[in-house]
């Protein structure tokens, strides 16, 4: 199966399985879930969305988020609601990432992170 396949066969599938779901909601059965791939699906999110000059990239002014380990240290694996990456990405007040005027992140792209947290937030 081609890449751009699995990735689409993973968004239909998070989506089906939790489209009716609070973005927020840590009672989110796992247990059907497809397993997320960190290379393959988190750090393409996380490459496209916050990398962008100025922000996470390799001239980040806070800290950079491009490699497993730079996104690593902003996760506690198993912990979603515990992770200061999930909580950034999914908060609805000031400090929400990425910034305005940049767009947030789809239901999708958040519900395949706090997956990939779930389950262990491995560098796969």
């Amino acid at each position: 199966m081609k890449k751009h396949s699995v990735r689409i066969t993973i968004a239909v599938a998070v989506a089906c399985l939790f489209g009716n779901a609070c973005r927020h909601d840590p009672l989110t059965p796992l247990e059907d879930a497809p397993t997320i791939s960190f290379k393959d699906d988190v750090q393409p999110i996380i490459i496209s969305n916050c990398t962008q000059a100025g922000c996470h990239g390799k001239d980040g002014r806070e800290f950079t988020l491009i490699s497993y380990n730079d996104i690593a240290g902003h996760v506690h694996a198993g912990s979603p609601h515990g992770s200061s990456l999930y909580k950034a990405i999914t908060a609805n007040a000031i400090g929400t990432m990425p910034p305005s005027p940049n767009p947030r992140l789809t239901d999708v792209d958040i519900k395949t992170i706090y997956l990939w947290i779930a389950q262990g937030a491995n560098d796969n």
